[in-house]
């Protein structure tokens, strides 16, 4: 059997819309600014025009300021010194135990949430300790806020995972015992009187 052999097409041919759709596609996603520059566009829609802007307001004040002739200028009004120009208080010195008080505050906030979900009386228990201890540090405004944030934070992440008491929850309040325990006999032999 004899095969007739077909013309080849030269592969420039073929390849050549692609080319020339793939250059238009690029140009319209690089330059879209162009096309919206103009008046008209093959791509126009509503949702994509610039739509209706009212004249700019500033061009009525600029006249309220100029006066008929005749008539009295107003007063200046004597500047008053601004509070901002007051000496701002110095800057608070980091607290080297911060970061510690920091996460003793978090395993506070944890308690106060997972020991009374697990069977304990006294539901303020934890809640009293964070204060008590703020009460002690006497913090600034700054950092109290920061030890407060640390005691939600810690009650709102246990709030998140535990619903019930469960095993794995007795297991949490254990390990928060031990590194409450801990941290509080570390800050007050590290940095105690």
């Amino acid at each position: 059997m004899i095969r007739l052999a077909r013309a080849a097409k030269p592969e420039h041919i073929s390849i050549m819309p692609r080319v020339l759709i793939a250059a238009l596609a690029l140009f319209a996603v690089l330059y879209p600014d162009l096309a919206s520059a103009q008046f008209w566009s093959p791509f126009w829609s509503p949702w994509s025009s610039r739509g209706y802007r009212p004249p700019s307001q500033e061009r009525e004040r600029r006249w309220e300021t100029i006066k008929p002739f005749g008539q009295p200028r107003p007063k200046a009004q004597p500047k008053k010194p601004h509070e901002e120009t007051k000496a701002a208080p110095p800057p608070e010195r980091p607290v080297p135990y911060d970061r510690d008080l920091s996460r003793l505050a978090e395993v506070l906030g944890a308690l106060h949430y997972l020991r009374p979900l697990c069977g304990e009386h006294d539901r303020e228990r934890w809640r009293k300790e964070m204060q008590e201890l703020l009460d002690t540090e006497q913090p600034s405004q700054p950092r109290k806020d920061k030890l407060v944030a640390s005691f939600n934070h810690g009650y709102q992440s246990y709030e998140l995972t535990y619903r019930n008491c469960t095993p794995s929850a007795n297991l949490a309040i254990d390990r928060s015992l031990d590194e409450g325990a801990k941290l509080a006999r570390d800050i007050a032999t590290k940095y105690g009187n």
